[in-house]
């Protein structure tokens, strides 16, 4: 069982191939549980970043980040999304999505997840393709950030200084800690 309060800041971890992918895949419905239920408030808005891109590679970035959106809404998100590209080094606002390299596509898909409204952001490997400033933008980000947040980081550092609870995922099992990553370890091992 997992349920994300408002404010919590889970990190989701395990070893490679447990399913952590596919279990936040489920959270953000881009999948079917083959068992159990996922209850959603229909009134919650998610925000989700794949670990590989889904942006069409015939779209230039701002096309991306706004695809299927109102022409409203994008005059009102347009600036603040051009922000978050320059300062994750997206300067090429004309390049085709299909010709970026995968840091670029990675980080124009985490601005598509940050600039849209959101009470959950569920990321997958937000870290990924960030140099030591833009994680350390990210992070910032992501502490001000006032809804629920589950993600996958192999990046402990970053997990230290932004969550505020670790689930394990281990031989299908979850396993909670009302903890961060280094208060994480010593319960883990308490439990073992």
């Amino acid at each position: 069982t997992f349920y994300l309060e408002e404010g919590r800041k889970a990190g989701l971890i395990g070893l490679n191939g447990t399913g952590k992918s596919t279990f936040l895949k489920i959270l953000a419905g881009r999948v079917a549980s083959d068992t159990g239920a996922v209850s959603t408030d229909p009134n919650v808005k998610i925000s989700y970043l794949p670990q590989n891109s889904e942006l069409r590679d015939d779209d230039a970035p701002l096309d991306a980040i706004f695809e299927g959106d109102s022409a409203d809404f994008r005059a009102q998100a347009e600036y603040e999304a051009r922000a978050m590209l320059n300062r994750l080094n997206v300067s090429e606002l004309e390049q085709r999505v299909g010709s970026m390299s995968g840091g670029q596509r990675k980080r124009v898909s985490l601005v598509r997840a940050l600039v849209h409204p959101a009470d959950v952001l569920i990321l997958d490997e937000p870290t990924n393709h960030l140099d030591g400033d833009t994680s350390e933008w990210l992070e910032q980000q992501l502490r001000r950030f006032n809804g629920g947040i589950v993600m996958v980081t192999h990046d402990r550092y970053f997990l230290e200084r932004v969550v505020n609870h670790i689930t394990e995922l281990s031989r299908g099992k979850l396993y909670h800690y009302e903890a961060n990553y280094s208060r994480y370890l010593e319960l883990r091992e308490q439990r073992a």
